[in-house]
């Protein structure tokens, strides 16, 4: 990932200042043998001063340094920085680029030192919305976030979780719309690493990071997720199975899944023990509430009103027909259908 030794250049710089100033830096930024970084408030008594001074001398030791012969013969380390976040898009999550910068013989508070001091290029602080950032321009960036948030809001809309190549596409077409058009697909990874709005799920689903079907809250939940994932009915101990391989370590009990399965108008009890999803089509109800359902519009011959019930329930073919045969509620027309009595 680097060319260049950055835990040497950090020293250097550092070397460049007087040695309190230098102290300061380093435990400022955590560059010490520690390896902590240290507050105002915590440098402050140790040296007997203001906050406000520690901060003071933090500012004139990074304007020393940026003044300092040392400063020119790092410029290929911040002109690799630079780089490096074109390619990405031209906007990153900090702790991306600390991550693909640092290595064993390099601290991530090594590369966040050599950050700041990088000419032609905008940090932007972490906030409930966005992670700590780093571009080439506010323009850029200011494009960027407003693509992720307006992307985010649809997804919060929908309640709903998309693949990653759809986000890809809602992220290419919003980008698109504000005059973006060249640009490649590594950016869209670079891209959501920004923002705290988006969020994937266990089945690397995407959606808003506040849905519960990104950040399930509980067993039901994550039964909702297994079951939008398996796509079929599921008995509920193996929908307790799917919950286990997906939510380690968490211990969770089929009795417990049961029992929220049941409670959730999301689900639907279509056999013994085996539920499905009420958005599958199921209705809740006895095969004898389907069967009415069914001839309510118009009597129905005896296959008909099979595959209706069927197509909702889990059931043998003789229930639906010892069901059919209760005269209290269904009668035999003289055609050969069924419909209700009134």
């Amino acid at each position: 990932m680097q060319e260049f030794n950055l835990t040497k250049a950090s020293e250097m710089l550092i070397l460049s200042l007087p040695k309190r100033s230098g102290v300061i830096l380093e435990k400022r930024f955590g560059l010490g043998k520690t390896g902590s970084r240290h507050t105002l408030e915590a440098i402050g008594q140790k040296y007997g001063i203001t906050r406000e001074r520690v901060r003071q001398i933090e500012r004139d030791a990074i304007g020393r340094i940026r003044k300092a012969s040392v400063y020119n013969e790092v410029m290929p380390i911040f002109l690799s920085f630079r780089n490096y976040i074109i390619d990405n898009g031209g906007v990153m999550a900090e702790p991306v680029l600390l991550a693909d910068f640092s290595n064993g013989n390099t601290s991530a508070h090594a590369v966040r030192f050599l950050l700041s001091l990088a000419p032609q290029l905008v940090f932007r602080g972490e906030s409930d919305m966005w992670h700590p950032r780093w571009g080439i321009e506010h323009a850029k960036m200011d494009v960027v976030e407003t693509s992720l948030t307006r992307v985010a809001e649809v997804l919060a809309h929908k309640n709903t979780t998309v693949s990653y190549d759809e986000l890809s596409a809602y992220l290419r077409e919003d980008l698109a719309s504000q005059g973006v058009e060249k640009w490649d697909q590594p950016h869209v990874l670079a891209y959501l690493a920004l923002s705290k709005m988006l969020g994937k799920n266990c089945f690397g689903q995407w959606g808003h990071a506040s849905s519960p079907l990104v950040r399930p809250r509980g067993v039901r939940d994550l039964a909702y997720l297994v079951f939008q994932k398996e796509g079929t009915p599921m008995h509920f101990s193996l929908a307790a199975t799917r919950i286990r391989e997906v939510a380690t370590p968490r211990r969770v009990h089929a009795q417990t899944v049961h029992n929220e399965l049941i409670k959730d108008p999301r689900f639907v009890l279509v056999g013994r023990g085996t539920y499905g999803l009420v958005e599958w089509g199921y209705e809740p109800g006895t095969v004898r509430d389907i069967i009415s359902r069914v001839l309510v519009t118009s009597p129905c011959d005896k296959d008909t009103i099979v595959s209706a019930v069927l197509a909702k329930r889990h059931v043998k073919e003789n229930t639906i027909l010892i069901n059919l045969q209760n005269r209290k509620y269904f009668q035999k027309l003289n055609d050969g259908t069924y419909s209700n009595v009134i």
